[in-house]
């Protein structure tokens, strides 16, 4: 019997690559092609995130794969997992927020723009093979796109909640015939 390797196990970063932007945002690029645009900004005044205010630290972001790592000058490492950046970027400290605009864009992408002020190109091309997603080849169909804040809506053919964004955001797309399941 032939196994297959999960995205886990062949050892694929998540986060290919974080950019320290001005204004306190990160540019985060994961492994599914998606980008995040994160606004840390609003989070600079909580004690997790304190020693971001400081440029040095800030502009200190790199990435193992796995998290963003900031160099605080101390013992204590300053990490942020990509569950994290997403719920930082989809939510207000005090769990409020959501997604405040969703645009259909060319070449299978999606852009939403959340209350926080954070912004994701989620890559949906190499997905519209899929027989879940096949229904968004439809032009017509992908740019129905619309949302209640939480959820994506493709007219009555689809809905994507927040949990199947994230791995949508996460996850290494299909190479084909393995996820036409």
């Amino acid at each position: 019997m032939i196994s297959r390797k999960s995205w886990r196990e062949q050892e694929i970063p998540t986060i290919l690559a974080v950019t320290p932007l001005e204004q306190h945002r990160l540019h985060i690029e994961f492994c599914s092609g998606s980008v995040l645009e994160l606004n840390m900004e609003i989070r600079l005044r909580t004690n997790r995130y304190y020693d971001l205010n400081s440029d040095t630290v800030f502009r200190s972001a790199v990435t193992d794969g796995e998290k963003i790592i900031f160099d605080t000058g101390t013992s204590f490492e300053l990490e942020i997992f990509p569950r994290q950046a997403m719920s930082m970027a989809r939510k207000l400290p005090g769990n409020t927020g959501g997604i405040l605009l969703v645009q259909a864009l060319e070449s299978g992408r999606l852009r939403l723009e959340m209350k926080t002020g954070s912004i994701l190109t989620l890559n949906m091309e190499s997905r519209l093979h899929t027989i879940r997603y096949s229904p968004l080849a439809e032009p017509e169909v992908f740019q129905s796109v619309r949302t209640d804040g939480e959820t994506l809506f493709f007219g009555d053919v689809l809905q994507i909640d927040e949990e199947e964004l994230n791995l949508l955001t996460f996850r290494v797309p299909p190479s084909g015939e393995e996820d036409n399941k």
